[in-house]
């Protein structure tokens, strides 16, 4: 699982959501080290799946050059989560506008419905039908499957894949191109994820995106 490089939304600290910021300079050279990382490295796929917004897509598209595979599949379930009037906004903003936010508690802040978004709900069902598509396609042994998508999709995507029941709460950051390995098996009757390893892309070797990428996802 790979989060795509730094955007210019995220560079800028605006809240994106589903809007679709295209990749910062930075954001570019965070997939080109990252894909010449995994290349050197010898890890390829058998399936590629992206997020359709651009951001995710041309990170996904890096990673397939460098490594000569086919490019990824858009999958609209690996879009962002949608945070409905929120997006496209800087902090500022969110805190004159959307105050109620910032006072919930941890386990409030994966739920966007208040503003027009996704509840946290809509967001686990999305996931678990991802899960069950890509279980139905790719069940054979040893199969790797690559998914470029996005900082909220994806702690929502690996809490379902390692944790029964899944929980509201979990600390897992998934800072701009970082890169996740998730091993699936058969786990007395359910089909279970490992976290094998969970690198930041500054431990690959390229400039991390600073603070203002971390503004609420």
């Amino acid at each position: 699982m790979v989060r795509h490089g730094q955007s210019v939304a995220n560079r800028d600290g605006v809240m994106q959501g589903q809007y679709d910021a295209p990749l910062s300079d930075l954001g570019r050279s965070q997939a080109a080290i990252l894909g010449a990382w995994l290349r050197e490295r010898g890890i390829v796929w058998d399936a590629a799946y992206t997020s359709p917004l651009s951001r995710a897509r041309d990170t996904a598209r890096c990673l397939t050059d460098a490594v000569g595979k086919p490019e990824a599949t858009p999958e609209d379930d690996l879009l962002e989560v949608h945070a409905g009037s929120m997006q496209q906004k800087t902090r500022v903003e969110l805190e004159a506008q959307h105050p109620t936010f910032f006072q919930r508690d941890i386990t409030g802040l994966g739920d966007y419905s208040e503003f027009g978004g996704e509840s946290y709900d809509d967001v686990q069902v999305r996931v678990q039908r991802l899960i069950g598509k890509l279980t139905a396609a790719h069940r054979e042994p040893n199969h790797t499957v690559l998914l470029v998508s996005h900082g909220g999709l994806l702690f929502q995507l690996a809490k379902a894949l390692v944790c029964v029941p899944v929980p509201r709460v979990c600390l897992l950051r998934f800072s701009n191109c970082s890169v996740t390995r998730v091993q699936l098996r058969e786990r007395r009757g359910s089909y279970l994820g490992e976290i094998v390893w969970h690198l930041p892309i500054e431990l690959i070797g390229a400039e991390p995106s600073g603070g203002a990428a971390a503004l609420l996802y």
